[in-house]
């Protein structure tokens, strides 16, 4: 793989002058998780003439779109392996990656329930929900960080929730997931710092999808839900059209499915 210089052109003098990954001319994506708004995404991609590879990333591989661009590659949150694994599959694959939209998130389980009272914490709630809000990110910037570090414009974005907004906290409640997804933010917007340098060209961002009908979140919509409620399709365009539009200069930033930035 090819390194750049600090004007973030190739060392070998390869250049582009598209100005978001979605404008070059052949696109390399990777979406990291493979329920409902990730199967969303991956459908929006192949909308997309100018799309090279896709390949979507989960825990057991579903039926795929007949379609030659589309590959799965197993990967599981809490197997750190799994995701070198992956990363290794996807070099091979593509060389260079331009997009990569993590949309892995755990508000609850068979086991586990967002916690409405402090009482109902527990160190394993917190650990869980951690894992998989917050430290995915991590590994998949080492893993994947060096496939996104190129002359051309790239994107990692990674789902979050407005619930992971300190400042924006107003109801409480929700503790593990709250608390993991700020933890999230952190390390997304410490990440952008420092791929400012390393990574010139890419733009760092977390994304809120809104409220999404999907397993995550219908038990948690009611008849009388006051919010706007989008299909995983609607959320899918949204967070695409907004892709589009970045650039290294919003890089860090926290975006709302309109595009309006959230408070930290």
């Amino acid at each position: 793989m090819t390194d750049t210089d600090a004007n973030g052109t190739d060392t070998d003098g390869e250049n582009t002058n598209a100005e978001n990954c979605l404008q070059l001319p052949a696109i390399n994506a990777v979406i990291v998780g493979n329920g409902a708004i990730g199967t969303a995404l991956l459908e929006t991609l192949l909308d997309n003439s100018r799309l090279q590879h896709a390949v979507i990333l989960g825990r057991q591989c579903k039926p795929l779109p007949d379609d030659g661009r589309v590959r799965f590659c197993h990967l599981d949150a809490l197997k750190p392996d799994s995701i070198t694994s992956a990363a290794v599959e996807v070099r091979e694959l593509c060389g260079r990656l331009h997009l990569l939209v993590n949309t892995v998130g755990m508000l609850h389980s068979e086991t586990q329930q967002p916690e409405k009272r402090l009482s109902d914490v527990t160190t394993e709630s917190l650990q869980h929900s951690f894992a998989i809000n917050a430290g995915l990110l991590a590994s998949l910037a080492q893993a994947f960080g060096p496939l996104l570090r190129h002359a051309e414009p790239a994107v990692l974005a990674s789902l979050s929730a407005r619930v992971g907004s300190i400042e924006d906290n107003q109801l409480g409640g929700w503790y593990s997931y709250r608390a993991a997804k700020a933890a999230h933010n952190m390390l997304l917007r410490t990440l952008s710092r420092e791929w400012r340098l390393s990574h010139r060209n890419v733009s760092v961002v977390a994304l809120h999808p809104g409220t999404v009908r999907s397993p995550l979140s219908s038990p948690f919509i009611s008849s009388t839900y006051a919010n706007r409620v989008l299909t995983p399709q609607e959320s899918a365009g949204y967070l695409m059209r907004l892709i589009s539009t970045l650039s290294p200069d919003d890089s860090g930033l926290f975006y709302d499915w309109r595009g309006h930035t959230i408070p930290w």
